[in-house]
């Protein structure tokens, strides 16, 4: 069971229990912790504690509560992005996983945001994955609230209904705001598996590559060809200036789709926000 199934822990509460176990000094039990964050309604907080500890960022000593963030001045998402996508503690990828498979979906296939998505993502994949969680359209509902959140995906409203529109630009961008050097080139396949050591559910991360020999015939793309979702983010930032894109005939290139005409790219460069 992941972040998914757990309905009332949303990000905004998440954010504000690993904020108060971040900067206050005074020591609570859990129960404190419930009364001050859900005195009416136990259920919400002990949701919300679950997902904490789920991402190892609280531990229990003698029955009082602790934090186990080792960089305080870091943001809060920044936290809870590197614990859920930390592979040396996640215990459950299953979010990881569902995540990997939006990113690649095409981005024509439309999504509603009242669809109940279990049956495709069954669909799409040619391997059994356990404890499938979107199961129904108050998971994938949730689900959604938590990508959106990580920056990797956008809603939009069409003929008064909301779709999904997977794409990560938010969360490259953050990425190389906080981890890349201004003004240093690196070819696409460095700046990717630089990328993808934080973000893995992007292409060359470890999430990404346990589910794309999964997919199905359709899904599978061409080698050094990167997915919709990441060749329009990539494009999208190289529109706003964030990003420089070079094409040398020497050098090994990876292919962007953007529907239209694809572009060969060879190295990037970050400029900078």
């Amino acid at each position: 069971m992941s972040i998914i199934s757990q309905f009332t822990a949303g990000p905004n509460r998440v954010e504000m229990l690993i904020d108060f176990l971040k900067t206050n000094k005074n020591k609570y039990t859990k129960k404190d912790l419930e009364n001050i964050f859900s005195p009416q309604s136990g259920s919400v907080f002990k949701e919300v504690f679950k997902v904490v500890e789920m991402l190892n960022l609280l531990t229990l000593k003698e029955d009082l509560v602790f934090h186990n963030i080792e960089n305080k001045k870091q943001s809060t998402i920044q936290t809870i992005k590197n614990a859920l996508f930390n592979i040396d503690y996640i215990k459950d990828d299953n979010f990881n996983l569902s995540l990997a498979w939006l990113l690649v979906q095409h981005p024509k296939e439309m999504i509603s945001f009242k669809d109940n998505v279990g049956n495709r993502l069954l669909k799409d994949l040619t391997e059994q994955v356990s404890d499938i969680e979107l199961t129904n359209t108050a998971n994938f509902q949730h689900f959604i609230y938590w990508c959106e959140y990580l920056g990797f995906v956008n809603k939009i409203a069409m003929s008064g209904e909301i779709f999904i529109n997977p794409d990560p630009t938010i969360a490259i961008k953050e990425e190389l705001k906080v981890n890349f050097k201004k003004n240093i080139t690196l070819t696409i396949k460095d700046f990717l598996i630089k990328l993808s050591a934080n973000l893995p559910v992007l292409e060359y991360g470890y999430v990404r590559e346990k589910i794309e020999p999964m997919l199905r015939d359709g899904l599978v793309l061409p080698i050094d060809t990167l997915s919709y979702s990441t060749s329009l983010a990539i494009l999208r930032l190289e529109q706003q200036n964030i990003i420089a894109l070079e094409s040398k005939s020497d050098a090994d290139i990876i292919t962007l789709q953007d529907g239209i005409n694809n572009r060969r790219i060879s190295h990037i460069r970050y400029l900078g926000q």
